[in-house]
């Protein structure tokens, strides 16, 4: 009786450890996401400009304190994801990668009106590229 247990348990595991940590989106999550994100760093910049210094916090309480006036910006939709928050005085900068912290998804920063970087190469780890420069000029790192 152990025996095919046994099976079933390592079978289940392997499967496991062969499958994707966490999936790219697709094009409509993707879109869905981007329209959130653009909404969530505007928030996070907003809440930066009210702080007389960078923020020490963990991630997830900036945001918090970022959205607490509306905490539907933390949408559902973020939750296979994790987020990293950097504090370029005294703009904000969010980056979106997958769950694991291995992949960059999306990066924005907040003073901007668009999304400022899609990441679609699945090698692209998970690393800010944005910097951001008075009156909100954006500088990407990551192209030449």
């Amino acid at each position: 009786m152990k025996l095919p247990i046994a099976n079933i348990l390592a079978g289940a595991m392997l499967l496991n450890a062969c499958a994707p940590v966490a999936l790219a989106p697709d094009d409509k999550e993707r879109s869905l996401l981007t329209a959130k994100m653009v909404k969530l760093s505007s928030a996070v910049e907003k809440h930066f400009w009210s702080l007389s210094e960078m923020p020490f916090d963990e991630t997830i309480n900036i945001l918090r304190s970022a959205t607490r006036d509306n905490p539907s910006l933390l949408a559902p939709e973020f939750e296979p994801y994790q987020f990293k928050v950097q504090y370029q005085n005294p703009y904000a900068v969010l980056l979106l990668c997958s769950k694991d912290g291995s992949r960059a998804i999306m990066e924005d920063a907040g003073c901007s009106a668009d999304l400022d970087r899609q990441v679609t190469d699945a090698a692209s780890p998970c690393e800010f590229k944005l910097v951001v420069q008075s009156k909100c000029k954006i500088k990407r790192l990551d192209l030449h």
